[in-house]
């Protein structure tokens, strides 16, 4: 094999950089500076990053440079280039949680997840960017700019994973932790082009404080399906210190699940939800992936779950939840005023919600988990579009001209996968006439994950489309 070189690294996957470390075709430490070398040429034109901490994880790639040397790797992606939403606290970077309202100094310690990828053996390159306490579908407010879509930077990125989807498309680094809470790791992956995976919630244990309890899960955003499952296996696991759900003791190996067949899997299509329109370069698009599902063995039947939309029951537990963080902070009437107004606004609204709205909500909640319980009783899986749409402008809450009034209206595909805990998963699956990725949703079963991964990967590879070389306006 030739020797890789350094402009190679900078495209190159979880599993081909460590096959190279493992030849001694290259190091971490060209790895790393790779990375680094891609987010000074692209980051100023997308904005994806909020820090950026070079020496130290140059440091961590010496470190995995020694191991491999001496053939005594942490894991699977020692000395990977890793990046962390700004929404989960880094230790030494300051947790600013997209707001005026987050922490100025060094955080002192990493939440756990982070702890469990330094222990993989990542080097950690920095933060990426989130809209105010991740509260919206976007990535853009008043404290972090605009983060924007690297396949047409007058496009919205999505969000609230925005900036670890961006860094994901341009392979500013090459594992992406992102948070989903409602759709933000599976909007950004798909209006940007990329893999997500919101995992089963209580895969990745929950050990922050969150007043959006189960609806907040914590997962991957890569260029490919292998990638995100090696993120997994090196997170995913019990933890003592689990505040909201319960992991499994067996875990299973989720990159082994991305080399699986799918022949036999009983695969649900579903065109919309609840009668949400769907632009019509995405039904296509969707079309032809449900037949693409069924070339490779899967048998896809069209079958619609059944539910009314959730999103009023999902809004409450939304606001209920904003309000709580905000109140954690106390802000004063001049912070308040630097924060995004939409922002405000719904945590206005939520301190108006009683505990009987909030208990409203959570029975609408279990019910929605029942029903797709029933509904899995037929099928592996469940596929539909990930977004009814493709990314619209940058800088808005909502497509202008729409009539619409809140992010939730134009993303009806995601949130309702959030309330019922399940595993889904975003990959593209082709473009629209401009240019503009579009995404391809599989829902499981609880704790399954693997089934949902093993779709993504038989599409995935059987269907690969190009990641974007360099942002474009």
């Amino acid at each position: 094999m030739d020797v890789i070189d350094k402009t190679d690294l900078g495209e190159m996957s979880a599993t081909e950089l460590t096959r190279a470390y493992a030849a001694k075709e290259a190091s971490p430490v060209e790895a790393v500076q790779a990375s680094l070398d891609r987010i000074a040429k692209f980051d100023g034109a997308v904005n994806a990053f909020v820090h950026v901490v070079a020496e130290e994880a140059l440091a961590e790639a010496r470190a995995s440079e020694a191991r491999w040397a001496k053939g005594a790797p942490l894991s699977p992606i020692d000395g990977v280039p890793a990046t962390i939403k700004e929404l989960t606290r880094v230790k030494g970077i300051p947790f600013r949680k997209g707001s005026v309202l987050g922490e100025k100094e060094p955080s002192p310690t990493d939440l756990e997840i982070v702890t469990k990828l330094r222990q993989a053996g990542t080097p950690i390159l920095g933060t990426t960017a989130s809209p105010e306490f991740g509260w919206k579908g976007l990535t853009h407010g008043p404290e972090g700019g605009n983060t924007l879509n690297p396949w047409n930077t007058a496009r919205a990125s999505g969000g609230s994973s925005g900036g670890a989807a961006v860094a994901a498309a341009l392979n500013m680094g090459v594992l992406h932790e992102g948070s989903d809470g409602a759709g933000s790791i599976r909007i950004p992956s798909s209006f940007c082009g990329v893999f997500g995976i919101k995992p089963t919630f209580g895969w990745v244990p929950s050990t922050a404080p969150t007043g959006l309890f189960e609806l907040a899960h914590r997962g991957p955003l890569t260029r490919t399906v292998e990638d995100s499952g090696l993120f997994l296996n090196a997170v995913a696991g019990p933890s003592v210190n689990a505040l909201y759900g319960r992991s499994p003791k067996e875990v299973p190996d989720f990159a082994a699940a991305t080399r699986r067949s799918i022949k036999g899997m009983r695969i649900a299509y579903a065109r919309t939800l609840d009668g949400a329109p769907v632009a019509p370069a995405v039904a296509e698009a969707v079309d032809r992936a449900a037949k693409a599902m069924a070339d490779l063995g899967a048998i896809v039947e069209e079958a619609d779950p059944g539910f009314a939309s959730p999103q009023q029951a999902l809004l409450d537990l939304w606001y209920a939840a904003q309000a709580w963080a905000v109140e954690q902070v106390n802000p004063t009437p001049e912070q308040i005023a630097k924060m995004d107004p939409g922002f405000v606004s719904i945590t206005e609204q939520g301190r108006l919600l009683s505990a009987r709205d909030f208990i409203a909500a959570d029975q609408i909640r279990a019910q929605l988990k029942v029903t797709m319980a029933k509904f899995h009783e037929r099928y592996d899986a469940l596929m539909l579009p990930t977004m009814p749409l493709t990314a619209f402008e940058a800088g808005v809450d909502v497509p202008p001209g729409s009539g619409m009034t809140e992010w939730t209206d134009w993303s009806p595909f995601t949130y309702p996968f959030n309330m019922t805990e399940q595993p889904a998963v975003s990959v593209n699956c082709g473009f629209d006439a401009d240019g503009l990725p579009i995404g391809l949703q599989f829902v499981g079963r609880w704790f399954e994950d693997e089934v949902v991964l093993a779709l993504a990967a038989a599409y995935q590879a059987a269907h690969p489309t190009p990641f974007v070389d360099a942002p474009r306006s």
